[in-house]
């Protein structure tokens, strides 16, 4: 089972096949954990933005309340915010930059990114939460995250000061 593992994290080899095998050798997996080791093995080269199901379907929501035919949205990582870093959300009608943006998307709907900002998200969720007090899109479970503000708004990085900013 290790070398499925090593090799899905290689390039070689499917997350399924690796995920049937762990399903033979270890009997069922618990329900509460399966989807937790699905996003592991979809995500374990880092190179993807998960979209929820909720983000897309809000997307899309806004898609039909806009004049605009293709309405995606655009997430940005900007220095601020309380904690260091801060993410920004807007919708955007713009054409993507094909150099220097990043589109992911679920169900029809679009996630940009420009290539400075994935930096700071690769392998982050990209959520839309709805509480009592405020219902916005979110990034959680970001691996690039040390630590976040109370609203979740703002992040620092992970060994930040090992790698600080050069003016």
């Amino acid at each position: 089972l290790s070398s499925r593992v090593e090799g899905v994290m290689a390039g070689r080899g499917s997350a399924r096949a690796l995920l049937a095998a762990a399903r033979g050798r270890c009997g069922p997996v618990p329900s509460p954990a399966l989807p937790l080791l699905c996003r592991y093995l979809s995500t374990a080269s880092l190179e993807d933005i998960v979209v929820t199901k909720s983000c897309a379907r809000r997307i899309l929501e806004l898609q039909k309340e806009s004049s605009s035919e293709y309405v995606k949205l655009r997430l940005t990582v900007e220095g601020g915010g309380c904690s260091g870093f801060q993410y920004q959300f807007h919708m955007d009608s713009e054409p993507v930059d094909e150099e220097e943006d990043s589109v992911f998307e679920r169900d029809g709907a679009s996630v940009v990114i420009d290539e400075a900002s994935l930096e700071f998200v690769t392998g982050a969720t990209v959520d839309f939460v709805e509480e009592m007090i405020r219902s916005s899109f979110v990034v959680v479970n970001n691996p690039n995250s040390e630590s976040a503000c109370g609203c979740g708004s703002s992040f620092a990085l992970k060994a930040f000061s090992d790698n600080p900013a050069v003016d």
